[in-house]
């Protein structure tokens, strides 16, 4: 009897978003004003007609390929000293690589994004996988080369989430990274996909107007436009072309198979069987995230980056409502799956 072990799923990783406030007035807060602390747990399994997709983190042994990662193994990988906090990475495009720095916290007036305060590896939940595929048709084991795809990314509201509370999974970030040899393929995916600003005026002192600041290196407006002081101007959170313009873009993929969804890259699966999208059309290898490599010498590296993005808007405004969204909760579950060879 052929094992059908196709499909390797991370799933149950809750994310509580609590703590304390800093600077808050009244009942709003700038995005990046509280902190966060969280509780992680993956749970995977795999199942492909004659073959078994596997994992292991990078680093592990020989030995510690497996279809379950627990809560505490995820929990001892991260550490215990995480406090995730709304945070950003700025422009980004849905295949771009990660940048090396990301910014949490924007300094009142500051409009660079990259003056602002630095987001350290706690601010956000980064792991690394090694996957293979074992192929079993002949007398021997061995690691064949097949495309991965992602066949499902939920983004949700934990069950638990607190009375009261709002659903802020729209505001999460999936970034997937996957290196196979010289290739390297990254994806960039949120829940509903499509663009969002990164940059933009925001009322951070509360005092129901667009923050104004004086031009850098005059903080109190000691100088001239001609015979008269300069005038304070308008602050463009985000900028990072220094042009004061909002026009920063994240772009993301959906994660959605539905071919009605904005730039959806998950495929759709029916009895094990891998397509395209809901209709059954021909998957399509661009949706590949990465490709399992022969032998035993190198294996597809995934690097799984999840965050809040702090520029989401909620209410139609990138300044949260402390009272819908601090103390909610959230999953995530990942699920990477190969196609079953008939």
């Amino acid at each position: 009897m052929k094992l059908n072990k196709n499909k390797i799923i991370v799933s149950a990783l809750a994310l509580a978003i609590g703590g304390s406030l800093a600077g808050s007035v009244g009942s709003t807060i700038a995005w990046y004003q509280y902190s966060t602390r969280a509780n992680v747990a993956y749970v995977g399994e795999a199942s492909g007609v004659s073959s078994n997709l596997q994992m292991r983190f990078v680093g592990e042994g020989a030995n510690d390929w497996r279809t379950r990662i627990t809560y505490d193994q995820i929990n001892t990988k991260l550490g215990a000293n995480m406090k995730l906090v709304p945070m950003t990475f700025g422009a980004l495009g849905k295949d771009a690589a990660l940048p090396t720095k990301g910014y949490v916290q924007p300094a009142p007036g500051v409009g660079n994004m990259t003056k602002w305060k630095e987001a350290t590896d706690r601010n956000y939940a980064q792991f690394q996988l090694e996957l293979r595929n074992v192929n079993r048709e002949g007398a021997e084991a061995a690691n064949d080369e097949q495309d991965v795809y992602l066949s499902k990314l939920v983004l949700q509201k934990d069950l638990k989430n607190p009375e009261g509370k709002e659903d802020i999974s729209n505001a999460l970030r999936v970034h997937i990274s996957a290196n196979y040899g010289a290739t390297t393929k990254n994806r960039l995916i949120s829940k509903l996909g499509g663009d969002i600003n990164t940059s933009g005026k925001l009322d951070i002192d509360g005092d129901g107007a667009d923050d104004q600041a004086y031009p850098e290196g005059d903080e109190f407006g000691f100088g001239y436009e001609g015979n008269d002081h300069v005038a304070l101007k308008d602050v463009v959170y985000g900028d990072q072309n220094n042009d004061e313009t909002e026009n920063e873009i994240q772009s993301s993929y959906s994660a959605s198979y539905e071919s009605s969804a904005s730039n959806p890259l998950l495929v759709y699966s029916e009895n094990n069987v891998l397509y395209d999208d809901e209709t059954k059309a021909d998957l399509e290898d661009a949706k590949s995230i990465g490709t399992t490599i022969a032998g035993d010498s190198s294996y597809l590296t995934v690097t799984v980056t999840i965050w809040v993005e702090g520029w989401q808007k909620f209410d139609n405004k990138a300044i949260w409502d402390a009272t819908k969204y601090i103390d909610s909760k959230f999953d995530v579950g990942i699920q990477f799956a190969v196609q079953d060879r008939q």
